[in-house]
């Protein structure tokens, strides 16, 4: 069981980093140093940083107009894909397929291909 989460953890994580090669593609390395810095900053924080948590808030409360939207959008589609990854984990028959990371990205790749997004 173990194993399938960590397939699991390693579809999240494929998602999360093509995720933020498109952020930097589409919007700039700028943009994804914001997301990257805020999602630093929270997983510190939410294992008790103080520091980080004071940091996180200062970054959160200074983003500019412009950054506001780009920077929700980045979070709300990475918990978009989370949903989707675990999704796919929930519905693999016997677990088979959630215990192999390469197949979700190879239905990527095959959307990509297809030119569907």
């Amino acid at each position: 069981m173990n194993e399938q989460y960590s397939a699991m953890r390693s579809n999240v994580s494929m998602l999360g980093k093509l995720l933020g090669d498109t952020i930097k593609e589409a919007l700039g390395e700028h943009i994804l140093d914001r997301v990257e810095t805020i999602r630093k900053l929270s997983k510190s924080s939410r294992a008790g940083n103080e520091a980080h948590r004071q940091e996180l808030l200062s970054t959160l409360q200074n983003l500019s107009n412009d950054e506001l939207l780009p920077v929700a959008r980045a979070f709300s589609q990475f918990l978009n894909l989370t949903n989707v990854a675990e999704q796919y984990h929930s519905i693999s028959p016997n677990g088979e397929a959630a215990s192999n990371p390469e197949a979700l990205a190879q239905l990527f790749s095959r959307l990509k291909d297809k030119k569907l997004s």
